[in-house]
């Protein structure tokens, strides 16, 4: 009976069983035969530091992607003006491999990514959405059914002086909500795959390119199957 009852209350469990009460009301599709997720004890969460630096490098690349995509813009004024929020903030040697392709753009030598590769880098500004809201910059992580296009909160990051005034804009959430949301996608993106094995739509109108990208970096952000490489971090679902 006691075992049974420490089972009950194990944290990943209810968990699990949190996130499989909202996808039913959502009318999303559920794998009961999903595994839980780690829990706060194992969970490898990165520091507020750490998440923030990433985030910020990730979305400053994403939008140089997004302008290299936006015809008439000017994409080696874009790199120009987040390189330099980048020292700015110290942050120079941040870029993962990726990120540097485009950062090199203000470069005028430096050839222009295909519309493919800078198709794939602004996905990722999903992978940075919540780990600035994790970070308590993005007040709400919203349902994913559309992307993140333009993010508000972007301007009060850009406006900040150097790192340490970037820095009092994080109030870090707490390991359980943070595991929370990581539960909730992992759940989400088995129903996208799900979906595009059988053909269908993603049920609950899930945009499988958000679901799959928040869902990489939140397992950056937990250390979930040792996800440290951020140009190659895979969902597992």
């Amino acid at each position: 009976m006691a075992l049974k009852q420490a089972f009950a209350n194990n944290p990943s469990r209810l968990r699990k069983e949190r996130s499989e009460k909202f996808l039913n009301k959502m009318n999303i599709r559920i794998n009961p035969q999903l595994p839980v997720i780690e829990d706060e004890s194992s969970a490898k969460i990165k520091s507020p530091e750490q998440a923030l630096k990433r985030a910020v490098t990730a979305l400053f690349a994403a939008q140089i992607a997004m302008d290299c995509l936006n015809e008439g813009a000017d994409i080696r004024e874009s790199a120009a003006f987040f390189g330099e929020m980048l020292r700015r903030f110290g942050l120079s040697d941040e870029p993962t491999p990726d990120e540097k392709v485009f950062f090199a753009l203000s470069d005028k030598s430096s050839p222009n990514p295909t519309a493919n590769t800078a198709g794939n880098m602004a996905w990722r500004i999903e992978m940075a959405v919540p780990l600035l809201w994790a970070c308590g910059i993005i007040k709400e992580l919203g349902y994913p059914d559309k992307a993140s296009e333009y993010i508000a909160e972007a301007r009060e990051i850009v406006s900040c002086k150097n790192f340490d005034e970037l820095m009092t804009l994080v109030n870090m959430r707490g390991a359980s909500k943070i595991l929370d949301k990581a539960d909730l996608l992992f759940r989400m993106d088995w129903a996208c795959v799900d979906a595009r094995i059988k053909g269908v739509d993603p049920s609950g109108n899930l945009n499988p390119d958000v679901v799959v990208e928040q869902h990489k970096g939140l397992n950056w952000l937990i250390g979930a199957f040792d996800a440290e490489d951020w140009d190659n971090i895979k969902p597992h679902t």
